[in-house]
């Protein structure tokens, strides 16, 4: 069910809830109006019966009024002439019986014929009608239709009973039946009505509500660190509102948070740069105190080889200045990095200008491509930096006395062009190889650990991308994927 609710969509969920409202409350009220309806039913019915019995009974009570002496006045053609006549006139039959349960007289003879009421009452049944003083009411079905059956003493001289009157009262359902489903048929064309309305209701009332949620999720979707984000104004100072206040009050916290983490990262970068900075300066500078040192000495000591010596000074400091000279540039092309001027290039000539940059070198490097011209969109000095560090890297990664052999292949898809450079390299450990593209890493014991990171940087300006696979002591695969442009 959890499944189920979750794929509803919350306007679903309020046309659903609501119809399925106003059909339960048909339901419970169609279900109490049939049951009141039974009860009125019985009621009316009892009521009617009782009326009807106590005016037979009186009827009897006065014909009997000045004959009460004489117990045989009930056994004459007079006495059952009045009970005929009273049957007629109250619509129902009257049944006469002795205080021992025997039939005296009777309205309609048909009902002892046809077994519906006995000629001997139960022993069981009178007792009960003296428990309950000479008036009790029985209930039972004959066929389908429901038998109440009354019965009351009939009273002579000082109030003593002669005589039992039964009254029988079939109480037919179908009128009631027929009221119900007429009743029924009414309240269902209401209810149709009311569902109707309901339904419009809650078409308003979820687009009211889904409106200001799609609202926000559209703005919570819409959240950056980096860019300015806007607050939603709500005029109401409902339950929605409450949410925009609080979102909007977590935008302006999420502004503030995002100026001290900026602040906070460019410090961190500032000081990691000027820490990097400053190791990478003073490498070169020991070697250059020592000579500085020794040439000093030297000097002082008058030694006969001072100028084979000042020739070796000079070399070693030409060689540290140089690589000075080459840490400021580093760091200098990783600072420019973000200036790109992207233009449409021919990959496969400009990557073949880039090899050719490397002949005679000690590495054996193979070209192959699929195809013979493929074009992309890249700034032309990050594309000649990119594949010149690469090929870079992978001469260095070659182990000494090792022949080195890289193959360099490219691919040509319908949408991507992809370059792969496979050497057979030292290899790159396996738990290094996610780190190997951040700056200031690096797996050699020489270098700024920018190269990749700098590769990294202008490939993501290109809106392409790079991968790498690699074995320890067998070699390493970069693959290099660019935008085609048709």
């Amino acid at each position: 069910m959890k499944m189920i609710s979750d794929r509803i969509s919350l306007r679903n969920r309020i046309y659903f809830s609501l119809t399925l409202l106003v059909v339960i409350s048909f339901l419970i009220i169609g279900a109490v109006t049939i049951w009141y309806t039974h009860i009125e039913n019985e009621r009316y019915h009892n009521q009617r019966l009782e009326r009807k019995e106590k005016a037979i009974t009186s009827a009897l009570n006065y014909f009997l009024e000045d004959k009460v002496e004489d117990i045989y006045a009930l056994y004459t053609r007079s006495f059952h002439e009045k009970i005929v006549e009273l049957a007629d006139i109250h619509g129902l039959e009257v049944n006469l019986y002795d205080m021992e349960g025997k039939w005296i007289a009777s309205s309609n003879f048909d009902y002892f014929d046809q077994g519906i009421l006995p000629e001997i009452l139960d022993d069981q049944l009178m007792q009960t009608i003296f428990d309950n003083r000479g008036h009790y009411v029985t209930d039972r079905y004959v066929g389908e239709e429901d038998l109440l059956t009354a019965f009351t003493f009939v009273r002579g001289a000082n109030e003593e009973p002669i005589a039992l009157v039964s009254v029988p009262y079939f109480t037919s359902n179908e009128i009631q039946k027929n009221e119900t489903y007429e009743l029924l048929y009414r309240l269902g064309q209401i209810y149709l009505l009311l569902m109707l309305g309901a339904l419009v209701i809650a078409f308003f009332l979820s687009n009211y509500i889904t409106k200001s949620l799609q609202s926000i999720t559209q703005k919570i979707r819409t959240l950056s660190l980096t860019e300015a984000n806007e607050e939603i104004n709500w005029e109401t100072n409902d339950e929605i509102g409450e949410l925009i206040t609080e979102y909007n009050k977590k935008v302006r916290e999420l502004k503030i948070s995002a100026e001290l983490l900026a602040k906070s990262e460019r410090e961190g970068a500032w000081r990691e740069m000027a820490r990097q900075v400053a190791h990478e300066i003073k490498n070169p500078l020991t070697p250059m105190k020592l000579s500085v040192q020794q040439l000093e000495r030297s000097w002082k000591d008058g030694k006969e080889d001072f100028s084979i010596r000042m020739k070796r000074f000079n070399e070693t400091m030409t060689q540290q200045i140089d690589t000075l000279s080459d840490i400021a540039t580093e760091f200098s092309n990783f600072a420019r990095l973000n200036k790109s001027n992207p233009e449409k290039i021919e990959l496969i000539e400009n990557l073949k200008n880039c090899v050719k940059l490397f002949d005679g070198e000690s590495i054996d490097i193979q070209f192959s491509s699929s195809d013979t011209k493929a074009e992309i969109l890249i700034d032309k000095t990050h594309f000649s930096r990119i594949f010149t560090n690469l090929i870079t890297n992978a001469i260095e990664a070659i182990s000494e006395g090792v022949a080195g052999h890289l193959k360099i292949a490219v691919s040509v898809k319908e949408n991507e062009i992809t370059v792969s450079l496979s050497d057979n390299g030292v290899g790159i450990e396996q738990e290094k190889l996610d780190r190997i593209f951040e700056p200031n890493f690096t797996t050699k014991s020489t270098g700024t650990g920018l190269g990749l990171a700098m590769v990294k940087g202008m490939l993501d300006a290109a809106e392409a991308a790079i991968t790498v696979r690699s074995i320890a002591s067998k070699g390493s695969t970069f693959t290099l994927s660019f935008p085609k442009i048709t």
